[in-house]
């Protein structure tokens, strides 16, 4: 074939042996767009792409995603050549305690701090411990620079849309990115110092190649010695009739630093089909030459051999793949590379290696001699030194398809649990996505005030941020308590007051605050009277609020809702008396506990609003003057520069009725908009489906955690968040803190136990027994 004649020829070079560490390494030049140039004019670039969740995807699903990973396959360039690599990196402890394990501050909490990083330890060594990248690798050879970046122009707008047709992304590595990942391999321990300055290294006349290469390396027969580690490079010799689509899956499944890559040459579909049919012409051949020696011998009756029979139909069937079943034919070589600490170690890895290959039918074998072009094959450097090809159709190819399961290992994350499938641990950092709106949804006893209580707890002890609580069944008091936190008791009988009235500076979200505020009133009001209210009353409430707040203005006075109802009473309507009156038990009657100023210190860094004892009666009120509340407080923390967390439990007694609705989902938009960060806990996900708001809340927001959920709410959630029947079996029946998290497009399965014996379990369980 043509084309693997000429890519065979512009591969080949001058065999030299290494007089440097530095000359292991076959890369000429840099560029810092991320264009490496490496024997001759090959000049590569490479892309980082992220996982999708293959593996918990239903049949359908994966159909689907097969289909378009053959597509992204069937997209390649017939004069370049692709590299796919899949790279799992064990996390670094050093790495471990600088960004996730939480500092000690000496504030009285570090007894907490302790217990929570003790946990933290335990699910590391217990978890997978593995990071997983992915890469794709491009490389062609052009005449210059100037052809080479024009030619990756156009690939990086091709590979990114075939890639969110898969609902991955995929971005272009620059130069340092690229540099990085060659640094981290060879230098293990050492990732934390990487640092490179590609104009810095320019001035001082320096190779790029002294900063990543390792100090030291030795080739053998059949291994490598990096340092004081070892290395081993295999490869794929023979390949099964039938292998299934985890084979990638499996073979990186293993704890170990490791590296695996596939290198593509796509071949032209006339070039394809002009071969298969000589192929099958030469097979055709040979039976007739085979029918005629047995006639020759009277023989007429033999049947031709089975090796002859399957040779006719396995040419007859790759020629209708390429021909009617939009296959291609492509030239392959599968590599790896896995690393240990001792030599015994890595023997037994590659043992391990091969296991899983021969249960697959296939077999991995060590590349004697060949060990140092192997390694330069695996890294997505763009090169290829060993021709160890294999012949495969698409569909064939497609089965290698590197995706396994989504993950979420933010930097500067907090801790929600282990990733159910891969068991690594998830870390999350809301600050990345496209809102920081949150949900937590669950049935009673899934573990949702239990997991918004281990969030307080370390946005406690890693952030100086406010956090802000709505409390309506008094369960996070001896937790606030415990933490330095005010916990406010608002009820029928309590002395602590908080001001329905109140309005600080930048209140609302347009540039009149008194129309925001009116439609708050409007809101108390509606909770006074079920029935609902007029056009008149709703005119006369807006005209009062309007007018009280101009006195007060004037008069340097506090606006309450005492003044509010003697402002109805001067109103000449007969509606107004009604309104008055309506507002007369929370003003003069014995329910008058928003009618006062606010009589508490509100300055405290957390805050409880109790509202458990508040009655029936009062709660849904309670629940918006508490709302209002939180809108101040935000409101002064956004001019102070400083993020606030919220937490609104049983949040769907809010959406219960029309102006309620309307005016928390103005709240929640001003959340978002002035750095708060506001989570809504409720166990009843039917009734927030019903209302329109809370169901616009719910799909816009990025970040929603589902536990244990009922059988009407999974139907209404999966068809709302289009989740699978394999995802929804993590929310049906699981254990108590286990379940799902969407994370902006991502949905990942995770568990989460926290240790019993510990002082912050108790003061976060819920169970009536401990």
């Amino acid at each position: 074939m043509k084309t693997l004649k000429r890519i065979l020829k512009q591969d080949k070079e001058r065999f030299n042996v290494p007089s440097g560490i530095q000359h292991t390494i076959p890369v000429r030049k840099i560029w810092n767009d991320g264009i490496f140039l490496s024997e001759k004019n090959k000049y590569s670039k490479c892309y980082k792409f992220t996982d999708i969740n293959y593996a918990v995807a239903s049949k359908e699903d994966k159909e689907l995603m097969f289909l378009n990973y053959s597509e992204l396959l069937n997209s390649f360039d017939t004069n370049a050549t692709t590299k796919i690599t899949v790279l799992n990196r064990k996390l670094n402890k050093l790495d471990f305690e600088n960004n996730i394990l939480l500092k000690y501050k000496e504030d009285g909490l570090d007894i907490y701090r302790k217990e929570y990083n003790d946990m933290l330890l335990e699910k590391s060594v217990n978890s997978n411990g593995i990071i997983q990248e992915k890469f794709i690798t491009v490389s062609i050879n052009k005449k210059n620079i100037e052809e080479a970046k024009n030619y990756f122009s156009r690939m990086t707008t091709d590979l990114t849309s075939h890639f969110q047709q898969l609902g991955a992304k995929c971005v272009e590595l620059n130069a340092t990115e690229r540099l990085r990942l060659i640094h981290d391999f060879y230098r293990k321990g050492e990732e934390e110092d990487f640092y490179f300055d590609i104009l810095d290294n320019l001035k001082k006349g320096h190779s790029f190649k002294d900063y990543v290469c390792p100090d030291s390396i030795q080739f053998y027969d059949d291994y490598i010695k990096i340092g004081d580690r070892y290395a081993r490079v295999l490869y794929l010799k023979e390949y099964a009739n039938y292998i299934r689509d985890d084979i990638v899956m499996e073979l990186t499944d293993i704890n170990r630093n490791m590296m695996l890559s596939i290198d593509v040459i796509p071949i032209p579909m006339d070039e394809a089909i002009k071969e298969v049919e000589n192929r099958r012409l030469g097979v055709e051949t040979n039976i007739t030459n085979w029918q005629r020696r047995q006639n020759n011998n009277n023989n007429f009756s033999a049947v031709i051999p089975y090796d002859l029979e399957l040779q006719r139909k396995e040419s007859k069937e790759f020629l209708e793949d390429l021909t009617t079943r939009d296959q291609r034919m492509f030239v392959c070589v599968l590599t790896l590379v896995h690393t240990a600490d001792t030599k015994e170690q890595l023997d037994s890895d590659t043992e391990s290696l091969r296991t899983v290959a021969r249960k697959k039918l296939c077999q991995l074998s060590t590349l004697k001699y060949q060990q140092l072009d192997g390694l330069n094959t695996v890294f997505p450097y763009g090169v290829r030194k060993i021709n160890s090809l294999r012949t495969l159709t698409t569909e064939s190819l497609a089965t290698f398809i590197p995706f396994k399961v989504q993950e979420i290992q933010d930097r500067g994350g907090i801790y929600y649990g282990l990733n159910a499938i891969s068991r690594n641990l998830i870390m999350i950092n809301k600050s990345n996505l496209l809102n920081q709106s949150s949900f937590l949804l669950g049935v009673p006893g899934s573990g949702k005030s239990f997991s918004a209580k281990e969030l307080i707890v370390f946005l406690t002890l890693s952030t100086e941020d406010d956090i802000l609580i709505c409390d309506p069944e008094n369960e996070y008091s001896a937790l606030v308590d415990a933490l330095g936190g005010e916990v406010i008791h608002i009820s029928s009988s309590s002395k602590d007051h908080i001001n329905a009235m109140d309005m600080t500076e930048g209140y609302g979200e347009g540039l009149n605050p008194i129309a925001d505020k009116s439609e708050f009133i409007l809101s108390l009001f509606e909770q006074l009277d079920k029935k609902g209210l007029g056009a008149k009353q709703k005119s006369i409430i807006d005209r009062c609020t309007s007018l009280v707040y101009s006195e007060c203005e004037k008069n340097n006075e506090i606006p309450t809702l005492i003044k509010l109802r003697e402002k109805l009473l001067e109103q000449p309507e007969k509606e107004a008396g009604e309104l008055a009156l309506s507002l007369e038990l929370f003003t003069n009657g014995s329910l008058n506990i928003f009618a006062h100023k606010t009589n508490v210190d509100t300055n405290n860094r957390i805050i409880s609003y109790d509202i458990y004892n508040l009655g029936k009666q009062l709660k849904a009120m309670g629940l918006l003057v508490i709302t209002d509340a939180l809108i101040n407080r935000v409101a002064d923390n956004y001019k102070k520069g400083k993020r606030t967390h919220i937490f609104i439990d049983e949040i769907h007694v809010l959406f219960e009725n029309e102006y309620s609705a309307t005016f928390f989902n103005s709240a929640w938009r001003q959340f978002r908009k002035r750095n708060a960060y506001p989570t809504a806990i409720t166990q009843n996900v039917e009734s927030l489906l019903a209302s329109v708001e809370s169901r616009t809340m719910l799909s816009n927001s990025e970040f929603i955690v589902m536990l244990n959920q009922a059988t009407s709410d999974r139907e209404k959630l999966a068809d709302l968040l289009s989740i699978s029947d394999e995802q929804l079996s993590y929310i049906t029946n699981s254990e108590a803190g286990c379940g799902l998290i969407r994370y902006g497009s991502l949905l990942v399965p995770f568990i989460n136990e926290f240790p019993k014996d510990t002082k912050l379990y108790k003061l976060m369980t819920t169970k009536p027994g401990e």
